[in-house]
C-alpha cells in the first residue's frame, strides 16, 4: 500500500464520505474536528494527517486502501495509455503530473476516457464508413460509444463483486435443491425447474436441424433451445443463465440502476454481463467455491472438475471473490484473442491492462499461444518495478465440427507476487530468483524499456536519436 503525502486526498474523502450518506458535520464530528477543517481538507486547502485519514477510513467503514494511490493503477494506466498519443507530445506532460490530477480528479480522468473513447470509435467509424463507401456505398450504421469499455469500467469500480446478487443466487440454488458440492446432474434438476416452475421445455437441437445456433428461447412456445454441440459445462451454465433471466430480473435491474446506467446501448451489454455473473454465482457457489479454491490452492483444474464448469468460467469466477471480510487473492483477469484483441479485462491486483488493446508479446497470456491447452506460469515485471505471478492458457472455441471454424483465445489470471505463495502453480518455482522475473510492459509506447528486441513503437518520453551505421538489440535504441 503506498498513501503519497504529496498528493491530495481531499478530493477522494469527500466522494466516499458522500457515497456512504455522510454528511460533513456527522463526519467532522465523528473524527474529532471541525466541519469547517473538514471543508478545507475536502476542497483540497489543507492536507489530511495520516491519523485522521485512519479514523475517517473507520468512520467510513472503508480500508485504508481505499484513499492509497493504488486504487487509482487502472485509471492511472488508462489515462497514460491516452496521453501516449503523439498528439500530446509538446505538453511534456509527466508521470507524477498524470497522477496528481487523478489524484484529485478521478471523475475528470474517467470523462477524459470517455472523451478518447468516442473518438476512437469515432475515427474507427469513419474508416468503416470510407470501406463501406467503397465497396458498395450501402447504408451506414451509426457510431457507438464503446459500451463494452463502458460496461469493464462498472465491473472494475465495484470490484466485480455485486452482493445482492451472490445472496439470491444462493437462495435460489437452495430452493432448487442443488447440494452444496459437486455440480454432478445440475442439468437434470435445472431443466426439470424450468418445467415445473415456468412450464418451459428444454429441446436439444442437433446439428442437422440447425448447425448455427447456440442457445434460443421462444417465448411463444415456452421452449429453450440449445445446440448438441455445446459441451456439457456450457449446457449448464446456459440453463443456469436462462433460470436467472427468469428469476433475477428485479434484482438485477436494481443493480443497473445503483450504478446510474441509463443508456439504450449499455443497459443491455451490463444485464448481458449480470446475468452471467448470477449464473456463476449459482453454479459455484460463494462460501464453498471460496473454501475448495483455497483448500487446493486455486488450481483451476480441480475447480472445473468439482463445479462442472469450464477454465473460462472457473478462473473468471476467481475474480468475483471480493466479499467484504471474507475475500480471495486479488486477481487480475485477461480474455484475448491471437492477434491481440482484448475482449475482457479486469484488475484488482494493480497490473496495468491497456484499454484498446496492444499489450506487451512477452506477456505469457499471449506466448502461451504457442503451447496451448498448457497452463503457463509466468513471474512478471512491469517498469514501475512491481512483480506480479500469473498463469495463462491458450485454447479453441468453437463449436466442435469438421470444417467449423474455431476461435482461439488466452486467459491470463495473475495476482501481486505477495499471494504466489497461495498459487499451486508456484510450486517448483524460486519466486526470490529475481533472474526468473520476465521483463514486461504496458505497451510499446510507454514502455521505458528500449532494448526490448519485440519493441514495435518507440517510448514516447525519449528523444529518437538514431545512428544509420548502428543497430543494436532494438532499432529504437537511444545514442
Amino acid at each position: 500500500m503506498n498513501i503519497e503525502t504529496d498528493i491530495n486526498l481531499g478530493p477522494r474523502l469527500k466522494k466516499q464520505r458522500i457515497n456512504k450518506g455522510f454528511s460533513q458535520a456527522k463526519l467532522s464530528k465523528s473524527i474529532g474536528i471541525s466541519p469547517s477543517y473538514l471543508n478545507l481538507i475536502e476542497s483540497g486547502k489543507r492536507r489530511i494527517p495520516l491519523s485522521l485519514l485512519i479514523k475517517a477510513s473507520e468512520q467510513l467503514d472503508l480500508s485504508i486502501k481505499d484513499f492509497s494511490t493504488e486504487s487509482n493503477k487502472r485509471l492511472l494506466s488508462d489515462v497514460m495509455d491516452v496521453l501516449s498519443n503523439e498528439i500530446f507530445d509538446d505538453l511534456k506532460i509527466t508521470n507524477h503530473d498524470t497522477s496528481n490530477f487523478i489524484g484529485s480528479n478521478p471523475n475528470i480522468a474517467k470523462a477524459l476516457l470517455t472523451i478518447n473513447d468516442t473518438f476512437k470509435s469515432f475515427k474507427d467509424d469513419m474508416q468503416n464508413r470510407l470501406e463501406i463507401m467503397d465497396v458498395n456505398s450501402g447504408t451506414i450504421e451509426k457510431p457507438t460509444r464503446l459500451p463494452v469499455e463502458i460496461v469493464s469500467d462498472i465491473l472494475q469500480e465495484n470490484k466485480n463483486y455485486f452482493h445482492d446478487l451472490e445472496v439470491s443466487s444462493e437462495k435460489l440454488r437452495k430452493e432448487i435443491g442443488l447440494k452444496i458440492g459437486p455440480n454432478i446432474g445440475s442439468g437434470s434438476k435445472l431443466t426439470q425447474y424450468l418445467q415445473s416452475k415456468y412450464g418451459i421445455k428444454v429441446k436439444i437441437v442437433t446439428i442437422d436441424q440447425d448447425e448455427k445456433i447456440i442457445k434460443r428461447y421462444d417465448e411463444k412456445s415456452k421452449t429453450y433451445y440449445l445446440s448438441e454441440m455445446l459441451t456439457y459445462t456450457s449446457r449448464n451454465f446456459h440453463l443456469a443463465s436462462q433460470v436467472a433471466y427468469l428469476e433475477a430480473t428485479d434484482v438485477i435491474d436494481k443493480a443497473i440502476k445503483e450504478n446510474n446506467v441509463e443508456s439504450e446501448e449499455v443497459v443491455p451489454l451490463l444485464k448481458l454481463s449480470l446475468l452471467n455473473y448470477y449464473a456463476a454465482a449459482f453454479m459455484m457457489p460463494y462460501d464453498d467455491f471460496l473454501k475448495s479454491a483455497k483448500l487446493h490452492r486455486y488450481d483451476v483444474e480441480i475447480l472445473m472438475h468439482h463445479y462442472a464448469c469450464s477454465f473460462e468460467q472457473v478462473t473468471h469466477r476467481l475474480t468475483n471473490l471480493q466479499r467484504p471480510g471474507n475475500a480471495g487473492v486479488p486477481f487480475h483477469f485477461l480474455k484475448t484473442d491471437i492477434a491481440g484483441n482484448v475482449s475482457k479485462r479486469f484488475s484488482l491486483s494493480g497490473i496495468h491492462i491497456p484499454r484498446h488493446g496492444g499489450s506487451c508479446p512477452r506477456w505469457n497470456v499471449y506466448t502461451a499461444f504457442l503451447n496451448p491447452g498448457k497452463i503457463h506460469p509466468q513471474i512478471s515485471k512491469m517498469p514501475d518495478g512491481k512483480v506480479y505471478f500469473c498463469i495463462a492458457r491458450a485454447f479453441e472455441k468453437g463449436i466442435e465440427k469438421h470444417g467449423m471454424p474455431k476461435s482461439f483465445v488466452s486467459i491470463g489470471l495473475g495476482c501481486d507476487m505477495k499471494y504466489a505463495k497461495d498459487l499451486v502453480y508456484s510450486e517448483g518455482i524460486d519466486l526470490t530468483n529475481k533472474k526468473l522475473q520476465m521483463p514486461i510492459g504496458v505497451s510499446c509506447r510507454i514502455c521505458p524499456r528500449v532494448e526490448c528486441q519485440q519493441r514495435a513503437y518507440p517510448p514516447i518520453d525519449k528523444e529518437l536519436k538514431l545512428d544509420i551505421k548502428y543497430r543494436g538489440t532494438s532499432p529504437y535504441v537511444t545514442i
